[in-house]
């Protein structure tokens, strides 16, 4: 086919997605009827724009098109990964200077006394010394200034409004301070004033004297005030998402925007788009770009989303096997359990992020003995050289995969990457079999027990210490290597169903697909709704929140036309913060509208976040006597934009055909050799049933079934795994 035709044939109809992990580069095209392909390359952080090219042509030639054609007929190209995430630990970010309010110089150093932030439950609980998380700024780069607005005092009489002005800036430390960041070489600012949040004029003062002295020195480095990027509450971790945006953000757009010209290079038209770290689309130009800092992972929950809402399940439990970790998330009801203050590389930011738990047990996991006899799985990774073997220090998951012969060493990527069994087994011998004193084959077994069992573990935790039961939910297990080790992560635990789709290994770019293109916008708020307010004093509150809500709604408009998105063609979703006067903790409460005029919107907008706050407390717990306290509004923006659909099939005969069967293969199951009949994904059908001891290959995965067990394809060939009889 050529360039012309594809592009009549399909009037830019393309969706383009990619998971850019530690490991692999994973690629979803999906194609105007909504079924898939998938591409993948080994992902190589020097040059993302190569990984970008082999990727989309992997999947491009499985149509028999090339990446210039795809991109030519591409609605939308969507492009996740952990670039971001990486310049933080290894810390090659920009250099930044901060201004705060005088008096907190410190707050870099001492950071919420958060020093337990990613260490084990062992070492936070512990008597030790904990370490503080190194800064991103230098302490001799952060500058005090003069400054005060008030947050709003209630206390018996005294009544100072949010944003009352106690001492006005010092514009002279300004000047200074930020010309000593240029005479060391600083290349971005920061700004951060304690009350920021409910009024940002201090810190766009301080912004626009630190032009000025830029202006007349003929530097151009960005400036960035906290109530830009992160408008709310509690100063630590508004500094956080302030110094993540100056020193990763910034420099990371760059490496984002060169996988963008090489998508344009090919022919799109479009802005690439990454994820939010709380669902939705945005550009590259987005101004809080820190907000995309988990963008991977987030596509999977949004994809199992996607999944649930066309199979009718509500409670969902994702498990993302790929070759860094093992990613556990929960849908319930449909919804993804979103923390207000996400935990990151050891910082905690004010980040609205989707709950994932993690493990670090991957397919590219090394394993190792130490000097006492003590096996590790992990959590140290070989990243792209998975499977590679390279010397007895790097033996991996896959490495021991490969051994018992549940992965096909000839057939890794569909034979692009070859693997090498011998030395793989030579290198368990060395490093497992004979420093523990048994048997090489049962030194494997043992290993992959002990990386499902860290598996189950956490499924089995995160699952009940949320209060629910596993019988109520249907696990979706997906990643590069989710499908081979399902049949031990999954063991022993009574699930409502157990899937998962041809596509498994690159089911997150998937999710990325079927993401909305949002934006959401947060604001600080002092607002107390006391009981006998009368109706007067209840439309003043509503026009509060109407007015916030408004000047958000402007804002998305401004900034979504800048990036192309038609201001007619946004959708709105409003919610608020709140708490019961007294509790520490403000809790997001979704409206139905953005309807607030006077008394009796106010009663709804109470009436949902009882609502809310009994579906994460007893009723019990209510106390609606002591009045409450708003804290925050927010709105998301939605935009028009191309999604994937899941196709339906003809039910064939529940007997894979004969094209399906490729042979058969001993693999080391159990503790005992057994063969397992081997069949191609590609050839299996919607209606097909596939009885263990068997495997499914794919050019992306493998599909382990025991025996005892059957692996259906529904009329979507999404794949059920089922109590069976063995085909033995």
């Amino acid at each position: 086919m050529n360039l012309a035709t594809a592009v009549a044939a399909h009037d830019r109809q393309f969706i383009l997605a990619f998971d850019a992990g530690g490991t692999m580069t994973d690629a979803i095209l999906v194609k105007p009827d909504g079924s898939f392909t998938v591409g993948k390359s080994i992902s190589r952080r020097e040059d993302e724009p190569r990984s970008y090219r082999e990727s989309v042509t992997d999947a491009a030639n499985n149509l028999g098109l090339t990446a210039e054609a795809v991109h030519v007929g591409c609605a939308a190209d969507i492009y996740c990964g952990t670039g971001m995430l990486n310049t933080v630990l290894t810390g090659n970010g920009r250099k930044v200077g901060l201004l705060v309010t005088r008096g907190f110089e410190d707050i870099t150093v001492m950071e919420g006394g958060l020093t337990y932030l990613g260490q084990s439950q062992n070492e936070s609980l512990h008597q030790q010394c904990h370490k503080h998380t190194r800064p991103l700024v230098e302490p001799k780069n952060v500058f005090g200034i003069s400054e005060r607005l008030t947050g709003g005092c209630y206390q018996g009489n005294i009544h100072l409004a949010p944003g009352h002005e106690l001492i006005p800036v010092k514009e002279s430390q300004v000047i200074s301070a930020v010309n000593t960041m240029l005479d060391r070489g600083i290349e971005v600012i920061g700004i951060l004033f304690l009350y920021s949040f409910v009024d940002p004029r201090h810190e766009h003062q301080a912004k626009a004297v630190a032009e000025s002295v830029l202006k007349a020195r003929g530097v151009n480095i960005p400036i960035v005030c906290s109530a830009d990027v992160a408008p709310v509450s509690k100063e630590n971790n508004r500094l956080k998402s302030l110094l993540f945006q100056c020193f990763a953000a910034e420099l990371v757009r760059d490496s984002l925007l060169s996988v963008e010209t090489q998508a344009k290079d090919y022919g799109y038209q479009g802005r690439l788009l990454t994820l939010l770290s709380y669902g939705g689309a945005v550009n590259m130009e987005y101004p809080r770009l820190y907000e995309t800092m988990i963008s991977g992972p987030i596509g999977g929950l949004i994809g199992a989303q996607f999944i649930g809402e066309q199979l009718g399940i509500n409670n969902i439990v994702t498990a993302d096997m790929g070759g860094t970790s093992f990613d556990v998330g929960l849908l319930v009801e449909g919804r993804m359990g979103i923390t207000k203050s996400a935990d990151i590389a050891g910082h905690r930011l004010a980040l609205q992020m989707v709950e994932i738990d993690s493990v670090g047990s991957g397919a590219g996991s090394v394993v190792w003995v130490d000097e006492y006899k003590r096996l590790h799985v992990g959590p140290d990774s070989a990243g792209a050289k998975v499977g590679r073997c390279l010397d007895f220090e790097r033996l991996t998951v896959t490495d021991i995969n490969v051994v018992l012969g549940y992965v096909d060493p000839g057939y890794f990527l569909g034979g692009q990457v070859k693997l090498d069994r011998d030395a793989a087994l030579k290198a368990l011998d060395e490093a497992v079999a004979k420093p523990l004193g048994l048997a090489v084959y049962e030194a494997g077994a043992g290993v992959l027990n002990i990386v499902n069992a860290q598996m189950n573990d956490l499924l089995r935790t995160m699952i009940a210490a949320k209060g629910y039961d596993t019988h109520d939910f249907t696990l979706l297990y997906y990643g590069g290597a989710g499908p081979v080790h399902m049949y031990g992560f999954a063991d022993g635990i009574d699930f409502k169903d157990v899937i998962t789709l041809p596509w498994a290994a690159g089911f997150s770019a998937f999710g990325a697909a079927c993401a909305e293109y949002m934006h959401r916008y947060d604001r600080g708020l002092r607002v107390l709704i006391l009981n006998g307010l009368d109706d007067a004093e209840r439309t003043a509150v509503a026009v509060q929140i109407r007015d916030a809500w408004a000047a958000l709604e402007a804002e998305a408009r401004d900034e979504m036309r800048k990036e192309g998105v038609d201001p007619s063609t946004l959708k709105f979703r409003y919610g608020i913060a709140a708490r019961y006067i007294g509790q520490l903790e403000s809790f997001d409460t979704e409206l139905p509208d953005g309807a607030m005029a006077g008394p009796a919107d106010v009663k709804r907008m109470l009436d949902a976040f009882e609502t809310m706050y009994t579906k994460v407390y007893p009723a019990g717990a209510r106390f609606p006597d002591a009045g409450y306290s708003l804290t925050a509004v927010h709105l998301e923006a939605i935009a028009p934009k191309p999604q994937p659909i899941l196709a339906e099939y003809p039910l064939a005969a529940s007997k894979p055909s004969g094209e399906a069967y490729v042979g058969s293969r001993n693999v080391y199951h159990a503790g005992v050799w057994t063969p397992f009949n081997v069949y191609e994904m590609a050839a299996l059908q919607a209606g097909n049933e596939v009885v263990g001891p068997a495997i499914i290959r794919d050019p992306m995965t493998t599909v382990v079934i025991p025996p005892g067990r059957v692996m259906r394809f529904d009329k979507y060939r999404v794949l059920h795994y089922r109590q069976g009889a063995s085909s033995k």
